[in-house]
């Protein structure tokens, strides 16, 4: 049960960040939070204002993917081999993007009228914590 409950802990938070990295690379224009942030429409912003915000967005969504990749292969990993420091690292790599997203989220919050969403790279956080729970307890297991 303690290998079911980490497998399926890491593969969401993998999912989560795979989902807003492909929305963050594949969008055409900024999430509605911007839009609010900023008090403007897509439209209302110059080219080269559109083209620095999707720069950024490109960037932050090809880090999502990279980390979700990484979490889901780790994981795949240590339900095969049991390897004692895949957890470690699957923990320290979600948290440092999760962490990172929440700074974010919290400094639009707090400096505009925007709502980010803040909530999900809280449960990021939670199910990478239950994750690396779980996959210590599978090593005590064995």
């Amino acid at each position: 049960m303690n290998e079911k409950i980490g497998n399926i802990s890491n593969y969401l938070a993998s999912v989560i960040l795979f989902i807003f990295g492909c929305l963050y690379l594949f969008n055409n224009t900024f999430m509605s939070y911007h839009g609010e942030a900023l008090h403007a429409t897509w439209n209302d912003l110059d080219s080269s204002v559109q083209i620095l915000i999707l720069a950024l967005m490109r960037a932050v969504g090809g880090g999502f993917l990279a980390v979700a990749i990484v979490i889901a292969l780790l994981q795949v990993k240590f339900s095969l081999t049991k390897i004692s420091w895949i957890p470690g690292i699957i923990f320290a790599t979600g948290v440092t993007i999760d962490l990172t997203s929440i700074y974010a989220t919290l400094i639009l919050r707090t400096h505009s009228t925007a709502k980010p969403p803040t909530f999900l790279a809280l449960l990021g956080l939670c199910v990478l914590l239950i994750g690396y729970i779980y996959n210590r307890k599978t090593l005590k297991c064995l």
